[in-house]
């Protein structure tokens, strides 16, 4: 096993959309806990139920092994003021890199947001990215920032307080991650609301032609 990578992946939409997605990729089998208790009975998120999701030509470019998310821990889904529905998934990841994967999902669930957020403390990865409908945008935070909340968080380490200094460095990733999640929260209340007036268009158009008067 390598390295461990903390990840988080938020999907926002129609709270329809979001339903559907949560079911599609759940599985039956036991999920893998290492560092913390137990808390799904199955595997909520399943990436090898995810790639099943992808029709031809791009599955084919996904195949090899993927890594199910282990320590796999789910939020209870959140619905926001503008009726949307938000769902996260936090987990972590030694050998696989979600991404593309991620991004051939959103082709498929074309109406939903998806960030991917990253905490790599073994290369110094402070990441995220947005995908929608196929297109993706990747953020990193800043190297200021990340020693704001480390100077924040952690003690200057001595002989008597390891502990002290370990609970800072893992209370400084979470807060880290937050952070590069949250980054992509204004660009995700615009895109949900496109989505929501075109979904609003759409149902409009049949009544307004019924109403139509004749050409000239």
């Amino acid at each position: 096993m390598g390295d461990s990578w903390l990840q988080r992946l938020v999907v926002r939409g129609p709270a329809a959309e979001v339903t559907a997605f949560r079911r599609a990729v759940a599985s039956r089998e036991k999920p893998e806990y290492r560092t913390i208790e137990r808390e799904c009975g199955t595997q909520k998120l399943s990436f090898a139920k995810l790639r099943t999701l992808i029709p031809g030509k791009p599955a084919r470019r996904l195949d090899g092994e993927v890594e199910e998310p282990w320590d796999l821990s789910v939020d209870r889904a959140r619905r926001l003021k503008d009726g949307s529905l938000e769902l996260t998934y936090r987990f972590q990841l030694s050998d696989f890199e979600p991404d593309d994967l991620i991004v051939e999902v959103a082709k498929v669930y074309s109406r939903l947001c998806f960030v991917i957020g990253c905490v790599a403390p073994n290369v110094d990865e402070q990441s995220s990215r947005l995908v929608h409908g196929g297109r993706s945008w990747g953020w990193r935070l800043s190297a200021r920032r990340k020693e704001a909340i480390w100077k924040q968080l952690v003690p200057e380490e001595r002989d008597d307080n390891t502990d002290e200094v370990l609970w800072g460095e893992v209370q400084a990733d979470w807060q880290m991650m937050d952070e590069v999640v949250a980054h992509w929260r204004p660009k995700m209340d615009t895109l949900v609301a496109r989505v929501r007036r075109l979904g609003k268009a759409g149902r409009r158009t049949p009544h307004a032609r019924r109403h139509r008067g004749p050409k000239r």
